[in-house]
């Protein structure tokens, strides 16, 4: 934690700083350009090679990487004033080759201003939206880094800058004109125009104000200045936005009044709106912001979300967590995995792992009352795994990051977790009463594994659970979504075809639309059928096609990387996959652009649905013999006891000694950490190997202690030693 919570830093004008309201001196210009490219990189890591350019242009000095670190250290002392030298890295952090700013984006005035326009995008009403673009705009005291305008580095960025403000203020003013009294909108418009006579949306704007202020003479006029402006600069017409506006003018069209002195019959709903892919789920995003609201004021939750494959589950997380970032909460996320279900707390590992990876962190967010937890985030000690003292010390850990800022805690694909990490948060759930603490969870329903269910049953049915179930689209958010996909309006009978075909399930829909919008399918009733011929597997087929068109290496790879799962490093996927690592990294690329996976590292794919088609494709004899090839590659590579078991719980059995060696120091390895579930499980395929006739008695004796101690382990005690004491006795 760095105190630094009343640290502000301004681009939006002279670049500034200031300290519970006290001016910082950030030294002179170039130490000040430093903090300027590091901000504009909005949290990513600048190379230092690019900061001395920066700073010194094609004439750096001899020293220029000892001049750039004094640079930064002057920073970080004026930054962080009475901060003792050695915890100052947390305003400017050093990551590899170069340095990154890492602040809430509150605290840096242009990331406030874009969060607040992007919410105003997002606003239930025209009102509401006035306010947040009247708040982002205030921010503003002058040009943006007036002071660096002249720079290369700079430059872009200004634009940029300069452009989103220039369309959040004609944006203010549309908002107002829905919700004010027009003709005070007349004399900011006219100035408006004249700062820049060639943006027609002002004009439109401008129009419109005179018409609604009853000036129909005036309102002409100003397009017939649009038009002379426009010829007399540019050498064109007025574009369609005018030219129609110039037509209802005239005609004095009922549309351009303000929608509060509109009368008559009642009007059709206006139909869904397609909000970054979302559509029909307005309620499960006031749900998702009420409960941020919640979290922002100090308060907890617990949300569940409930349904189908392909109901929209993972997209409903994302749009939390893009909320939550909006509004300066710590957001942590884990996905639980088919593959890994037996995993001891990879879940857990998952949502915190990123936050402990300094050593420093880490040793201070596991102090204290934490200090239980340590065993989950370590190599299997001797003595650790007690069941309570690891969920009381992941409780405290939680606690500790939450008394940072309010803390989000997603888990996508919540069926598939492991037990112990479920059993974690059921624990957590029930003592979330006074910390910031969001927790979402995505449940897919009807797939559980057998001992988690109860687990999940548990979490649901806590008294503060607000359980949200997404339900399926209907004709006229998948109108909506075809428009949006297909660029025009849908013929009935299309409509209707896409629905049915896809049962209004999100993720089929777009898989849908996607592959025809690639043949090029008109949305028109001559082409309904060719939406029956392709939906009933829209995933899965679409997927399908879109391997087949690939090099054989790359559908090869992708059927590797569905077999090793999200997450793994592709240096391993290249060698399961039998490729170089540069031919891996090209064939990922291309999965990418085929969105059979995502573009960030390490690899996941694009959704579940999406990895279950590629290796529900294989042949289940194959997919066997694939996962045994998987844990020969992994355990070369040095990855974990349990990470290679994952793979031998689903290899075909071969009575090898080595195989069993590995499962039963995989179960070794989860008991410590209090996951007996898991021990079990790798125990009962352990006997499945048909080991030689001496590891027979010890490895029953072991399941059914394993058996025991987990009757007897509740979500809030349990003590697990006696099965880990007779677990660690057996020799391998």
């Amino acid at each position: 934690m760095d105190g630094m919570t009343d640290l502000r830093i301004n681009l939006l004008g002279k670049l500034s700083a200031s300290v519970a309201g006290t001016v910082l001196d950030l030294g002179g210009r170039r130490q000040r350009s430093v903090l300027a490219v590091l901000l504009l990189a909005r949290g990513d890591v600048v190379p230092a090679e690019k900061l001395v350019d920066a700073v010194w242009g094609d004439r750096p000095p001899a020293e220029a990487a000892s001049a750039l670190q004094a640079y930064v250290s002057h920073l970080r002392r004026r930054l962080q004033p009475g901060v003792p030298a050695r915890e100052r890295s947390a305003v400017i952090v050093r990551e590899g080759p170069g340095y990154a700013v890492r602040r809430p984006l509150d605290t840096v005035d242009a990331w406030r201003f874009e969060a607040l326009v992007r919410r105003a995008d997002e606003a239930v009403s025209p009102k509401q939206a006035a306010l947040l673009l009247g708040e982002a705009l205030d921010l503003w005291k002058g040009p943006a880094l007036v002071e660096y305008a002249d720079e290369w580095w700079a430059a872009a960025e200004i634009t940029r800058l300069s452009g989103l403000r220039a369309v959040a203020r004609e944006r203010l003013v549309a908002a107002q004109l829905e919700v004010g009294e027009p003709a005070l909108q007349v004399p900011e418009l006219e100035a408006m125009v004249a700062e820049e006579p060639l943006r027609e949306e002002r004009w439109r704007l401008l129009t419109l104000a005179l018409y609604r202020s009853h000036r129909q003479a005036d309102a002409l006029a100003a397009l017939r200045r649009a038009r002379t402006a426009l010829v007399e600069e540019l050498g064109v017409d007025p574009g369609p936005a005018l030219r129609e506006l110039e037509a209802e003018v005239l005609a004095q069209a009922p549309s351009l009044v303000m929608p509060q002195q509109r009368t008559g019959t009642h009007e059709a709903p206006p139909p869904p709106r397609v909000y970054d892919g979302l559509v029909e789920r307005e309620r499960e995003r006031g749900l998702l912001a009420g409960a941020l609201e919640e979290l922002e004021g100090g308060h907890h939750g617990l949300l569940i979300l409930e349904g189908a494959a392909g109901i929209g589950k993972t997209r409903l997380l994302g749009e939390a967590r893009r909320m939550a970032e909006d509004r300066s909460a710590m957001v942590l996320s884990a996905r639980g995995s088919q593959l890994e279900s037996a995993f001891a707390f990879g879940v857990v590992r998952q949502l915190f792992e990123a936050e402990l990876a300094d050593p420093s962190r880490r040793a201070e967010l596991l102090g204290g009352a934490a200090a239980g937890a340590r065993s989950v985030f370590a190599q299997a000690q001797p003595g650790g795994g007690d069941g309570f003292a690891v969920l009381h010390g992941l409780f405290w850990l939680t606690a500790n990051l939450a008394t940072e800022r309010p803390l989000l805690l997603t888990i996508d694909d919540a069926q598939w977790g492991d037990a112990a990490s479920l059993r974690f948060l059921c624990y957590l759930a029930r003592r979330l009463d006074g910390l910031p603490v969001l927790v979402a969870a995505g449940l897919r329903t009807g797939g559980a594994e057998q001992r988690q269910e109860h687990l999940l049953a548990e979490l649901a049915a806590e008294p503060e659970a607000v359980v949200i179930e997404p339900g399926a689209l209907s004709e006229e958010a998948t109108a909506a979504l075809v428009e949006h996909h297909l660029g025009a309006a849908a013929a009935p009978l299309f409509i209707t075809a896409c629905h049915r075909t896809t049962a209004g399930s999100p993720l089929l829909l777009n898989q849908l639309l996607r592959a025809l919008a690639g043949a090029g399918v008109r949305p028109d009733a001559a082409h309904a059928d060719r939406v029956m011929a392709v939906g009933s597997r829209a995933i899965s087929s679409s997927v399908q096609v879109r391997l087949r068109q690939l090099p054989p290496d790359v559908a090869e790879l992708a059927r590797t990387a569905s077999v090793l799962g999200d997450g793994v490093p592709w240096p391993v996927l290249a060698a399961l996959a039998g490729l170089s690592e540069d031919r891996a990294a090209e064939g990922l690329a291309v999965l990418a652009r085929a969105q059979v996976v995502g573009e960030e590292q390490p690899l996941v794919f694009a959704h579940p649905l999406v990895r279950d088609a590629v290796y529900e494709a294989i042949p289940a004899a194959e997919r066997g013999l694939r996962h045994e090839r998987a844990a020969a590659v992994l355990r070369a590579s040095g990855a974990t006891d349990e990470q290679v078991a994952a793979h031998l719980l689903v290899a075909p059995p071969r009575g090898h000694a080595e195989v069993v060696t590995v499962l039963h120091a995989a179960a070794t390895s989860a008991s410590a950490r209090g996951a007996l579930e898991s021990a079990a499980t790798y125990l009962r395929r352990a006997l499945v190997e048909s080991p030689a006739a001496s590891w027979q008695p010890d490895l029953r004796e072991q399941l059914a202690v394993a058996e025991a101690g987990l009757d007897g382990t509740s979500a809030s005690a349990g003590k697990d030693t006696t099965a880990q004491a007779s677990l660690k006795g057996a020799g391998t």
